[in-house]
């Protein structure tokens, strides 16, 4: 029998701490790991649909310089960025 503190517990993955470093036209980026959020940048984003909550996400913890870089990537060049980004993070879109 399981005691009630440990009831309904499962293992999760260790959270990332480290941050998400990436380089684009020699401007780094540097961002918070997915998995391992500040409570100030969840609460601002807590309401947020999903599009909402990353580009929020992304003008609070960047520089001008490193906003502006995002912003002159090529599509697929961006998205390869946050695939790495997730995938640096530990999250996984999981199977469908």
């Amino acid at each position: 029998m399981t005691s009630p503190a440990t009831a309904g517990k499962y293992a999760q993955p260790a959270p990332v701490k480290d941050d998400f470093t990436y380089t684009v036209d020699g401007t780094d980026i540097v961002l918070p790991s997915l998995s391992y959020l500040k409570p100030g940048l969840v609460r601002r984003i807590r309401r947020l649909g999903d599009v909402d909550a990353m580009y929020t996400l992304l003008e609070l913890s960047l520089t001008v310089d490193a906003l502006d870089a995002l912003d002159e990537m090529e599509p697929d060049a961006y998205h390869a960025f946050l695939e790495a980004w997730r995938a640096h993070s530990g999250l996984s879109l999981g199977e469908s």
